[in-house]
């Protein structure tokens, strides 16, 4: 019996090694990636003609950009085991609300994307630069509504953990859904139908197109425009598919953790949890 807790002991010990040399390391992978990626979308973007689309993507952009930013801050404050104060606690909630508001951001870009392509004549007339440009607001406040609850209640428990000081069923249950669903589970079903959604309207564009070219010739400048349109839809449902794969196991996670259906004393149960939330 205790050569099997030894060994689960020493299992254990191991996996967790493994994590913790990986989390100090996947944090510089995602900043050396990510920021030259989103300064460089940032300088493309505000350079062509302000669009709906080059809007919403220079705001995914900056919004990814701080998310990774802070998220380092985040990472070295815990490598360095620094005392955890007031301040600090509400930082890492501010953290999650601007990765919210990136992934919310991608979801809008995606909508746009697809109802320029669907409906390019109607689009131009309901979907109005003032128009994103206020959605994109409403969605930040939203989202600041939203967390209201965390930035009051969350607070330094010990030296190097923060955690809700509101004890009831609501912190513990109902709270844990909510953040969920607008965290995780919406953007997550909107990302799967969305990318679906803008792939089956370019389809459908293409063969309208290559019908109208055996008939009527198409313009240099037409030609450019949809060449345009097309790279910057195949370049959002690219990024829809990485943030939806990355994101469907911290979903089924979050699905069935209130549950108590993961035996957390199994090394390598502990293991792939510490793994899954490390990559979300």
């Amino acid at each position: 019996m205790n050569n099997t807790n030894d060994t689960e002991s020493d299992q254990l010990e191991h996996y967790w090694t493994i994590l913790y040399e990986f989390y100090k390391v996947y944090i510089w992978v995602l900043v050396g990636v990510g920021v030259p990626g989103n300064v460089a979308c940032i300088l493309v973007t505000t350079s062509m003609t302000l669009t709906t689309a080059t809007l919403y993507m220079s705001l995914l952009a900056v919004a990814d950009l701080l998310a990774l930013v802070l998220k380092l801050i985040s990472h070295q404050i815990y490598i360095y085991n620094v005392t955890l104060n007031t301040f600090l606690c509400k930082m890492g909630v501010f953290v999650d609300l601007v990765s919210n508001y990136a992934n919310w951001t991608l979801v809008l870009v995606c909508l746009e994307r697809f109802l320029s392509i669907r409906f390019p004549l109607k689009k131009k007339i309901y979907f109005t630069k003032k128009r994103a440009i206020l959605i994109a607001v409403l969605l930040g406040m939203i989202l600041c509504l939203c967390y209201i609850y965390a930035f009051i209640q969350i607070d330094h428990i010990e030296e190097t953990y923060c955690d809700y000081q509101d004890s009831s069923d609501f912190a513990s249950t109902y709270w844990h859904w909510i953040t969920a669903f607008i965290y995780y589970f919406l953007p997550f079903i909107l990302l799967l139908i969305f990318p679906c959604l803008i792939i089956v309207s370019l389809r459908r564009q293409r063969k309208a197109r290559e019908a109208m070219v055996r008939t009527t010739p198409d313009t240099s400048g037409e030609t450019t425009q949809t060449r345009v349109e097309v790279a910057i839809s195949v370049m959002v449902v690219c990024d829809a598919i990485v943030v939806f794969v990355t994101y469907a196991p911290i979903c089924i996670l979050r699905l069935i953790e209130p549950f108590d259906i993961l035996n957390y004393d199994n090394p390598h149960t502990m293991f792939k949890i510490g793994s899954v939330c490390i990559l979300a």
